[in-house]
């Protein structure tokens, strides 16, 4: 029977119909369209007018005014602590303290509100990148267009894994089984079009499954959930702070902490053992301010938020790799496993059918075709026949479908190297109705007329198993069911069509397999049409690179068992693949084979969550998922790096952290290296900040205490005041990617600053021992004069102090001696504008100056003690980090690329099949011989010196099983934040919390 129209939908649909707002848009020409070939949808310049009057398809953001994003630069702790010195300081009538101060808070917020604003700018871009996609029906012909293009009228088509981009109405093709979990909070999907829920399907609902066309009815704001969302955008436009940020401004404020109880022992100190507060109490008094206000790292929170907007930025626009959520990037950067789908990522997903490899199961089945043993070329004819059937199970708007892509394209080439009478036959048929795929039934079931006969064909096309029998691992949901009438005749046809599907599959061709019958009398199975979809020309280069860097990647796919082995060994992955049956059961031993396998195939939805949910529970790993399609959306949200591929379904990209938008893996292999970047800019930062925090807490409490030396509060502001503008380049500072996955350890970044603060400060105690032996002019011993405190002995210790700090950020930065790794030119002109303003003042600007010979001097012994610094670094990454993987060579991969470019004939259909596997095969062989070559060379002592390497990387290139390791302390740290573009879909998820 014929799919029935717009207007023939029943009494409860028409009714629901009328129940529609008055200013939606007629379309009666799409109301009487009686196929979807026959449908044109809107013209462009009709759908232009709509555009104007109705507005782009999206729901508008809360824009924060400039003048809040100005004072928000004056809120928070940190501010707050140098606004309450100015108040003390204009009490004490200060006005020099006071003038620095109020300059420090007001230079820190324009440098704030300025990085904010540029953060601010490639979020944007990045969010407007990240617009989904929709198939619309324009000028008589399918296009791909943005959803905000949308407009009412337009017709679209939605299929399994599609978010509804607006608020929509049912017109034909399949029952579309409706996700309205995130409007109506139901975990039941509900049925459209139906008696209950009528046929009108609101944006931000998904469709779990089933294919049709609709007609847009309500954009943007119009929408349902639209309506009044102004409110609700406004309360969420409170940043979200990471867990990482929380924790490293928690390490802060103990700092912070200790600094108060510092500054309130020297008061006492000073004010009653040494008698300041008789003497000078205002001097008392700001002293132990001064030191307080130096423990206040105020850009530290910016340049934190500032390093992963930029890196955020950088992923996308370099490597194709769009974060969905700022915790994205520290998770990325701790991956340790990933479990990649096979088609589409590891292969091209560009599949074709080997027309001489068409199998034909049984002629009874032809006769139901006309095609009998009296036949000329009997065995071509059915070839033919079987091409002809799934070209008309095929949906011929969907030419980007693996699937029913390929079997256009083969149809297509048969028609052309086999004769017209190929096209004459399809003549004789008309397709009435398609049943589009669905991951529970695994099959496709179209209905076709016979223009000659009069008389309706079914036709089925999915995995061989469900189609000889559509309840085989039990009883589906599929509207037809069915048991292949030569299953019932011969009890040894399944087995022996299964042996042709694994023999097939052993030579790495996917099956698709047919069968056909009239309606109301038995189907028949006619046989199958292989396939094959040959690995992408970087998998295997890239997958090697991953495990370099420490990455397992295990393949989880729903393909045949012997396709999986044969793709594992024409990419290098281990192939000691099973079947996904085995993650069923949950036990220990379970969770033991996940982690030991190379993979899973023919594995089922739930089966990819259990693999990702045992990786994550047993043994503690950061995991990330690949996948395109609706049914791996469970999966996606589960992993902490969920990563939804190159065309993914709507539902996918909801579920993932991360969106690639180009093809294969190697998107994934630049977000690894890019936020591992990331994550050494800003542990090399927070340990930077840190450090000079310790140090001159400690040295200047050491002076106060040992020596009765008290810094003069100008100093000590303008010090933090230099620390805190010179650093802000950091955020786009050259780094090296770790070979190892990063983990956010708060107990090594405190160790590690600890390190660094305390050695300076041994440092800088150093220098003020020696001052009075000839460093400094003009200051007797100390056993004659007492300890240098005056003015100009002062000056010489701020001078110092300063260059030493700015110096700091080279070794704190460097993961090996600190001259192997080239900051960026902005970090350079930075630090040492820093230095060359500090020596100006020290000279120039300062009562009691020093002379160039005495500058000449705290330079040289800041140098000498740079490179005694950066030397104690490495010794305490060999006793304390001395497990260190060392770092990605990113210019030997840059020239990798630079000689590999990719096939011409790779986005084409495969001709020569037998000549594609073998050089899949040798170039597998190459890059095994190479990895033997590179494992042959022993680690010197130089690399450690320039990388901190001591050991290979955890996970090394593996063409076979290898040994699983154990991560420990591998949890993944959330940063917060979500980058969805807002649509009336996704506002609605994110409202309901689907998206984060």
């Amino acid at each position: 029977s014929s799919i029935p129209s717009n207007h023939s939908l029943g009494t409860t649909l028409a009714m629901a119909a009328q129940g529609l707002s008055a200013k939606l848009v007629n379309n009666d020409s799409v109301g009487n369209m009686k196929a979807p070939g026959s449908r044109g949808g809107l013209t462009s310049a009709k759908a232009e007018q709509l555009l104007d009057e109705w507005g782009p398809n999206e729901i508008p953001t809360v824009v924060t005014p400039v003048w809040k994003m100005i004072l928000k630069q004056f809120s928070g702790t940190m501010p707050a602590m140098l606004e309450i010195s100015c108040v003390i300081s204009a009490l004490a009538k200060d006005w020099p303290d006071l003038g620095v101060i109020a300059g420090m808070l007001c230079v820190n917020a324009a440098l704030g509100f300025h990085e904010e604003m540029k953060a601010k700018k490639a979020l944007e871009e990045l969010t407007n990148s990240m617009e989904s996609t929709i198939t619309c029906l324009r000028d008589g012909s399918p296009q791909v267009m943005g959803v905000s293009k949308l407009v009412p009228g337009d017709v679209i088509h939605l299929r399994g894994g599609s978010l509804t981009p607006a608020d929509v109405e049912w017109l034909e093709g399949d029952v579309l089984s409706i996700d309205t979990a995130a409007l109506t909070g139901e975990p039941i999907p509900r049925k459209y079009p139906s008696d209950e829920h009528g046929s009108e399907i609101l944006s931000g609902t998904t469709v779990k499954s089933g294919e049709a066309y609709c007609i847009v009815r309500k954009t943007g704001v119009h929408t349902e959930i639209g309506q009044g969302q102004a409110d609700i955008m406004a309360d969420r436009q409170g940043a979200s702070i990471s867990v990482f940020e929380q924790r490293v401004m928690t390490v802060v404020n103990i700092i912070i902490a200790i600094a108060v109880v510092d500054c309130i022992i020297i008061v006492l100190v000073q004010g009653f053992l040494r008698n300041g507060f008789d003497t000078d109490e205002k001097a008392t008094l700001l002293t132990a301010l001064s030191i307080l206000i130096a423990a206040i790292p105020i850009a530290l929170p910016l340049v934190l938020q500032v390093t992963l907007a930029i890196g955020a930025y950088r992923m996308a626009t370099r490597h194709h790799a769009i974060v969905t959520r700022m915790s994205a990037l520290q998770d990325i950067a701790s991956m340790d496993v990933l479990c990649s789908d096979k088609t589409g990522t590891l292969t091209t997903a560009k599949m074709s059918i080997n027309l001489d490899m068409i199998w034909a199961a049984s002629d009874k089945a032809f006769e139901v075709l006309g095609v009998n043993s009296r036949t000329p070329d009997l065995a071509k004819e059915q070839k033919k026949q079987l091409m002809l059937m799934g070209v008309m199970s095929a949906n011929a708007d969907k030419k980007d479908d693996a699937i029913d892509g390929a079997v256009l394209r083969a149809y297509d080439k048969m028609s052309a190297e086999w004769g017209p009478d190929v096209v004459q036959k399809k003549s004789d048929w008309e397709q009435l109705k398609l049943t589009g795929f669905n991951p529970e039934v695994k099959r496709t079931v179209a209905t076709i007329r016979s223009k000659s006969k009069g008389r309706n064909l079914i036709v089925a096309k999915g995995l061989v198993s469900k189609i000889l029998d559509t309840e085989s691992g039990g009883k589906d949901s599929g509207e037809l069911q069915w048991k292949c009438a030569e299953c019932r005749e011969d009890p040894s046809f399944a087995e022996m069509v299964s042996k042709k599907d694994v023999e097939m599959s052993s030579a790495g061709y996917k099956t698709i397999a047919l069968a056909i019958g009239y309606e109301g009398e038995d189907m028949h199975f006619l046989g199958l049409l292989p396939m094959i979809d040959p690995p992408r020309y970087d998998t295997a280069i890239t997958i090697q690179r991953l495990m370099d860097a420490g990455v397992e990647v295990k393949m989880i796919t729903g393909d045949h068992l012997n396709i999986a082995k044969e793709t594992a060994r024409l990419v290098g992955m281990a192939t000691n693949i099973l079947p996904g049956e085995m993650t069923r059961d949950a036990s220990y031993t379970r969770d033991e084979l996940i982690r030991e396998a190379g993979g899973f195939a023919q594995v089922l939805p739930r089966d990819k969550r259990e693999c990702v949910l045992a990786l994550q529970r047993s043994y503690n790993l950061v995991v990330g998922m690949t996948g395109d399609g609706v049914n791996d959306a469970p999966a996606l949200s589960a992993a902490q790096c969920g990563i939804a591929v190159d065309d993914a379904t709507d539902a996918a990209k909801n579920a993932a952290a991360m969106i690639l938008t180009a093809e294969g893996l190697s998107a994934v292999f630049g977000a690894v290296v890019e936020s591992r970047k990331i994550f050494a800019r800003l542990f090399s930062y927070v340990s930077y900040r840190m450090a000079t925090t310790i140090q001159i807490l400690l040295y200047l409490s050491i002076l106060v205490y040992a020596f009765d030396c008290a810094l003069a509060p100008l100093y000590v502001i303008l010090l933090a005041l230099l620390n805190d503008v010179t650093m802000i380049p950091i955020a786009e500072d050259n780094q090296t990617a770790s070979a190892e996955p990063e983990h956010a350890n708060i107990g090594h970044l405190i160790g590690f600053s600890t390190a660094l603060g305390v050695i300076q400060t041994l440092a800088s105690m150093v220098f003020y021992l020696l001052m009075d032996r000839g460093l400094v002019k003009g200051i007797g011993a100390h056993e004659d004069h007492g300890w240098p405190n005056n003015v100009h002995a002062q000056n010489a210790i701020w001078l110092q102090i300063s260059i030493a700090a700015e110096l700091l950020i080279f070794t704190a930065r460097a993961p090996g001696l600190f001259f192997f790794s080239r900051p960026s030119t902005q970090l350079i002109v930075s630090t040492m504008l820093g230095n060359v303003l500090s020596t100006l003042l020290a000279i120039y600007a300062f009562e009691e100056p020093l002379d160039w010979e005495e500058v000449a001097r705290i330079w040289i012994f800041d140098i000498a003690a740079l490179f005694v610094l950066d030397w104690a670094k490495m010794l305490y990454k060999f006793i304390f980090d001395h497990n260190s993987a060392g770092v990605i060579d990113e210019a030997a991969i840059h020239a990798e690329d630079e000689a590999m470019q990719k096939p011409a004939e790779e986005d084409q259909p495969v001709v020569e099949f037998d000549k594609t596997v073998a050089h899949h095969r040798e170039s597998i062989r190459l890059l095994a011989d190479q990895v033997e070559v590179r494992a042959k060379k022993s680690t010197k002592s130089m690399v450690f010196l320039a990388e901190g390497k001591t050991r290979p990387s955890r996970t090394s290139f593996r063409p076979v099983q290898s040994k699983s390791v154990r991560v420990a302390g591998s949890k993944s740290v959330k940063l917060g934040g979500n980058l969805h573009k807002m649509t009336p879909g996704t506002f609605a998820r994110q409202s309901s919390g689907i998206l984060g």
